[in-house]
Order: C-alpha cells, then sequence, then structure tokens
C-alpha cells in the first residue's frame, strides 16, 4: 500500500483498541444503568424497600473478535462506496493493445479478510478486449490505484518501469472524499482513462541515471551550472505578487544541441533527427505540474544530441520554487545512448547491458 493511506493504518488501530475496550465495559454498565434500584429476590424473602441493591448479570458474554471486527467495519463502511474503473491501453500509435493485464488495489478503512489474515484494501483484476478497453469492479473502497500494467513486447514510460512505480494523482483515483484530495473522480463507460505502452522494436543498450532531487543546487540569478550532459541557469522573471522563473539549457560543448520534447511525447523513446539549438528556456510558476506524471514540479522535457551527433540523451526534469536561500534542486531522469543512435527504448525488465559514455 502507498504511504500516503498507511496514515490512516495508525488511527484506525487506536479506533479499533477503543473499540473493543468499550464493547467489553458497555454491556454490564447498560445493565447497572438499567436495572429497577429497588427489586424482590427469589423466595419468600422480601428485600427492604428502603435499601437499594445492585446485582451483576450473570448470563452478559464478552463480544467475540468477529463481533468486535463486524462493528468497526459496520462504522467505517460509510466512507466507501462501490467501486467501477474503465480504462483503455493503446501504443505509441494510438493503436489498442489487446491482452494487457491490470491490477489495482481499492483502498478502505475497514478489515478485509484474505487468506492470511485481514488487510485494509481489496485487489482487483483484468485483461484488456481487443479494443483496448478493461473494466475493474466487485470492490467497494474509496480510492482506486493502479499498481500494475503490462503485457510481454511492451513498456510503460521510463519513470515508471522500475517496478511499475505508478504514483501522484494521474494513477490515483479518489471516489471518495478522504484526506482533503480535493477533485474526485467519476468513472465514465464511454469515456474510459487512456492508459499508454510503448511496443519495443529493437532497444538498443542504453544508460540511465534516476537522479531525484539529488542534482545540483541551481542559485537562482546565478551562473550556468553543468550537470551531466547540460547546462542550467534560473532567472527570476517575476514579481512578489506573481513569481516567475525562466530555466535555461544548453549543451555543455559548442557543438551540443538541446531540443524541446513533444507535451504528447510520454515516452521519449525516439529522439529527433533535426531542430537541435544551443539553448532552450522554459517558464514555470509555484503551481507548477507535471501533468503527465500527476505530482508537483514543474516539467522541463528535453533531448540533447551531443558530441557531433556521436551520442543522444532524453531528459525529464522537474523544477520547483526556490528555497529560503533561494536555490532549486531539480528532479532530473535521464537516459542515454552512447552509440550515434536516436533509439532510446528500453525495458527495465530484461535490461541490456550498460554502455559506456567514455565516447
Amino acid at each position: 500500500m502507498s504511504r500516503k493511506y498507511s496514515t490512516y493504518c495508525i488511527p484506525m488501530l487506536l479506533i479499533l483498541t477503543g473499540v473493543i475496550a468499550v464493547a467489553f465495559h458497555f454491556p454490564r454498565q447498560l445493565v447497572r444503568n438499567t436495572l429497577p434500584h429497588r427489586i424482590a429476590v427469589s423466595g419468600n424473602k422480601q428485600q427492604d424497600p428502603g435499601v437499594e441493591t445492585s446485582v451483576a448479570p450473570t448470563n452478559i458474554s464478552p463480544p467475540t473478535p468477529e463481533q468486535l471486527l463486524d462493528h468497526y467495519n459496520a462504522g467505517t463502511s460509510v466512507y466507501d462506496t462501490k467501486v467501477r474503473f474503465w480504462g483503455k491501453v493503446v501504443d505509441q500509435d494510438g493503436k489498442p493493445v489487446e491482452g494487457a493485464t491490470i491490477a489495482a488495489i481499492v483502498v478502505t478503512l475497514r478489515m478485509v479478510k484474505y487468506k492470511d489474515g485481514y488487510r485494509e484494501f481489496s485487489i482487483l483484476t483484468a485483461k484488456s478486449a481487443a479494443d483496448g478497453t478493461f473494466l475493474l469492479e466487485g470492490a467497494d473502497g474509496f480510492t482506486l490505484v493502479i499498481q500494475h500494467l503490462g503485457k510481454d513486447g511492451y513498456v510503460l514510460p521510463s519513470l515508471y518501469q522500475e517496478g511499475t512505480r505508478f504514483k501522484g494523482a494521474t494513477y490515483s483515483y479518489h471516489y471518495m472524499p478522504m484526506g482533503g484530495e480535493g477533485h474526485l473522480f467519476r468513472p465514465n463507460p464511454s469515456a474510459p482513462v487512456i492508459f499508454h505502452l510503448w511496443k519495443l522494436n529493437k532497444p538498443e543498450p542504453v544508460a540511465i541515471a534516476d537522479i531525484g532531487r539529488g542534482g545540483p543546487d541551481i542559485k537562482v540569478g546565478g551562473p550556468l551550472i553543468p550537470f551531466l550532459f547540460s547546462n542550467f541557469r534560473i532567472t527570476d522573471i517575476g514579481t512578489v505578487e506573481a513569481p516567475r522563473w525562466e530555466v535555461t539549457v544548453s549543451g555543455l560543448e559548442a557543438d551540443d544541441g538541446v531540443i524541446k520534447a513533444d507535451s504528447s511525447d510520454i515516452f521519449m523513446f525516439q529522439a529527433p533527427e533535426s531542430g537541435y539549438t544551443h539553448s532552450i528556456t522554459f517558464r514555470y510558476g509555484p503551481e507548477g505540474t507535471d501533468s503527465v506524471k500527476g505530482e508537483p514540479g514543474a516539467p522541463v522535457r528535453f533531448y540533447i544530441r551531443s558530441k557531433r551527433g556521436r551520442w543522444y540523451s532524453a531528459e525529464d526534469c522537474a523544477f520547483f520554487s526556490p528555497e529560503a536561500d533561494g536555490t532549486v534542486n531539480p528532479k532530473i531522469r535521464t537516459w542515454t545512448n552512447p552509440n550515434g543512435s536516436r533509439n532510446l527504448e528500453h525495458d527495465a525488465a530484461h535490461p541490456l547491458p550498460r554502455p559506456s559514455l567514455d565516447n
């Protein structure tokens, strides 16, 4: 389960502990409070009406674990709804992909029984039909998270290949307002959610570097900062009321070239043949969000043609608002073919030998 939903587990365990304690105490207290203050006792001897007597019940059994669980699940089920999800899988050319396997979890606060115990989610699976469509249904909860999407001979975009790391709003669909998610997902069989897989042609060895936010600290208004295969500079072009920044990206050497990736190019597996310039610019603000990945951070995505076309690289970056000291630490992921080929497709599940970048 994702880290986000693990935050529900500790409060729920505390609630369940409280339910157990109350359940053991409540029946006895209820009987005590409802017994008459003056009672007759069996036999011919009458209790003095002036004396109040409390009698502990002898036939009240404590609730069983199953009863406590039912009580807990009944209380938390108010946060659930019936989950149905329509999707469609297509390749890089928009053609439907038949036979793709999809797996998802439906998150709930209830304790769902399975063979080895209990968990706070249900698992749904499906396969795409001839037209690429699929339906996930058969569980109640408040959020559906796609955890796997794949087919032999096809790959996901580079970012999601390592363990099929779906994350962010793009692959989490909120059906009920839990935790302030904001926008709620409304499934529509007439407008299925589109997922893309790349049909592999002939993968070549590429070198992949997933830096995360371990890259350079770029000072706003400072000089060009070299990192990996490119230079970065950030300039403040906004105001206090409307902050904006401009990122300049250039090649490391005079004969290097860079070119922006098309916004619809979610894979970046084929570098362009022409159109490169020595530098390019991107502008962003504090509200920047990567619509492809559904994550915070303004996307800066480009290709580099280096060393007179001897190797090609793709860089998928995300830039953020400056820290208090005026620096920006971007997320950077890059994959490079050093053999003079524009082919950048790769399959993390079946990696080829890592090539040398010393040419």
